[in-house]
C-alpha cells in the first residue's frame, strides 16, 4: 500500500448530483431516523453518480491503475470498483459483531471517502468493516463531528500507509496496530495474494542479481562498453518495477532498501 494523491478538483457529477442526492437522504433520515436505524428504511445509493466513469477514470488515474489497498494492478478481467472509505450502508466494529445501520450515508457521494479497489480487498474482505479505536466516539448521522473518530483502518489518500506497514520478503508486516488490523481486514495476507508478490519479488531479484554481477565484472576489468550497456538496462528495469507506477511498489522499495549496503560497509 502506498499514499495517494488525488486530484483536489471534485469530479462535477459528485458536485452537482451527488450533493444533490445527499442532501435529499439527510432529509428523509431527518423526517425518519428510527426507521432506518433498525433498518426497516434503506437508503438506495446510486452508482450512476458516486461510480461514474470519470469518477473511476480519476481515481484509477491518481492510484496508478492499482488496487488502493494490495496494489494489485487492474486487469481485462477485474474491472474493480468505487470504494467507500467509511461504508454508507452498515457498519461492523469486528466481523462478530451485527451489522448496524444506516451507515455513513452522507458521505456516500463524498469525494474524500471514495478510493478505487479490487473486488477481493472490497467485497470479499473489508465490505462492511470500519473499526474505531474508541466506538463510542462513531458518527452515527450527518448531525456528527467524523473528526472524533480514531479508524483503525489506513486511509492511503489521507495518510501514508509506509508510517504503519512494511515487507519481508512477500510478508507484509504491521508496525502499529493500525498496520494490523488494516492486514486482517482486508485480507493483505491471503495466499493469492502472496503468490502473486513472491513472483514479481522474484523477477526483481533475478534482475537485482544480475546487476550486481555486472557490476563485479566491470570492476574486473572486462568489456565495459557492453557491460555498462548490460548495467544501464538492468537499472532502468528495477527502477521501473519499484516506481509507484508499478504493482507491489511498496514491497520492491523495501526489498531494494533491505540489499543496499549501509554506510558502514560503504
Amino acid at each position: 500500500m502506498i499514499r495517494i494523491r488525488k486530484p483536489a478538483e471534485v469530479p462535477e457529477i459528485l458536485k452537482n448530483g451527488g450533493t444533490k442526492q445527499t442532501r435529499k437522504d439527510c432529509e428523509a433520515y431527518d423526517q425518519n431516523s428510527s426507521n432506518y436505524r433498525t433498518g426497516l428504511t434503506k437508503f438506495r445509493f446510486y452508482t450512476r453518480i458516486y461510480a461514474a466513469e470519470n469518477v473511476k477514470d480519476m481515481l484509477k488515474k491518481a492510484q496508478y491503475g492499482k488496487c488502493c489497498y494490495c496494489e494489485s494492478k487492474f486487469l481485462s478481467t477485474s474491472y474493480g470498483v468505487v470504494e467507500h472509505f467509511r461504508p454508507k450502508g452498515g457498519i461492523q466494529q469486528n466481523e462478530q459483531q451485527h451489522l448496524q445501520r444506516p451507515g455513513y450515508y452522507w458521505l456516500a457521494y463524498d469525494w474524500k471517502n471514495l478510493l478505487f479497489s479490487c473486488e477481493k480487498c472490497n467485497t470479499s474482505h473489508k465490505r462492511n468493516l470500519f473499526p474505531l479505536l474508541d466506538e463510542t466516539k462513531r458518527a452515527v448521522s450527518h448531525h456528527d463531528d467524523i473528526t472524533k473518530e480514531r479508524p483503525l483502518l489506513i486511509n492511503p489518500a489521507q495518510e501514508d500507509p509506509r508510517k504503519h506497514l512494511h515487507f519481508r520478503g512477500e510478508v507484509i508486516i504491521g508496525d502499529t496496530d493500525k498496520g494490523r488490523q488494516t492486514i486482517r481486514a482486508l485480507g493483505l495476507m491471503r495466499r493469492e495474494l502472496r503468490n502473486e508478490r513472491r513472483s514479481h519479488l522474484s523477477i526483481l531479484k533475478t534482475l537485482h542479481d544480475g546487476l550486481e554481477a555486472c557490476r563485479k565484472l566491470a570492476k574486473s576489468g572486462n568489456d565495459v562498453t557492453n557491460l555498462m550497456k548490460e548495467i544501464k538496462e538492468a537499472e532502468e528495469r528495477i527502477r521501473h518495477h519499484s516506481s509507484c507506477e508499478a504493482k507491489y511498489s511498496a514491497m520492491a522499495q523495501d526489498f531494494l532498501n533491505s540489499t543496499a549496503p549501509s554506510a558502514a560497509n560503504e
